[in-house]
């Protein structure tokens, strides 16, 4: 075949030629456009992720150490204790971000959230007098109390260190 015959050949096969062409490209495209978006998708997703740990992992070291000052203080000579309320803020409204984090995470991140209500449902349970931001405990309840502080302060120490060994916190 000569180069007249080659020539003649693209030229009657032209259309062909350039819709093959053509239909390869445009697979081409919206591979790389897929990888792209994925690729975007996967590091959203990973800063929504440190974000959340970094979030959840401030909030429960602030109440971990509010409950350390409470266990740290002087055992209670008078009538009753005023402990400080817990007003779950960050964790309340990410609660359905939960779902980003790891299973393992998810577990001991909830413990220490039910921990937490249920540290606010006890004292409530057993305050004398109640107000929008403390419980007043009869310091009679000292012994209950300090085990509640206390195990809900592991807890939050617990979600803590989980969130801790991403290395994002």
């Amino acid at each position: 075949m000569t180069i007249i015959d080659v020539i003649d050949l693209l030229d009657r096969f032209q259309t062909s030629i350039v819709g093959v062409i053509g239909f390869f490209g445009v697979i081409w495209t919206l591979r790389a456009n897929a990888k792209h978006d994925r690729e975007t998708h996967e590091r959203q997703l990973a800063t929504k992720r440190q974000t959340l740990r970094r979030i959840l992992a401030a909030e429960f070291r602030n109440y971990a150490r509010a409950l350390k000052q409470n266990l740290d203080g002087p055992t209670p000579d008078s009538e009753f204790i005023s402990i400080g309320r817990v007003q779950r803020l960050l964790s309340d409204s990410l609660s359905s971000d939960l779902g980003l984090l790891n299973l393992d995470e998810v577990d001991i991140i909830v413990n220490a959230i039910i921990s937490l209500d249920g540290m606010n449902h006890f004292l409530a349970n057993h305050a004398a007098e109640i107000s929008e931001t403390r419980f007043l405990i009869p310091a009679t309840m000292w012994g209950e109390v300090k085990y509640c502080l206390a195990t809900t302060k592991d807890a939050l120490d617990g979600a803590i260190e989980a969130l801790a060994l991403t290395g994002e916190v």
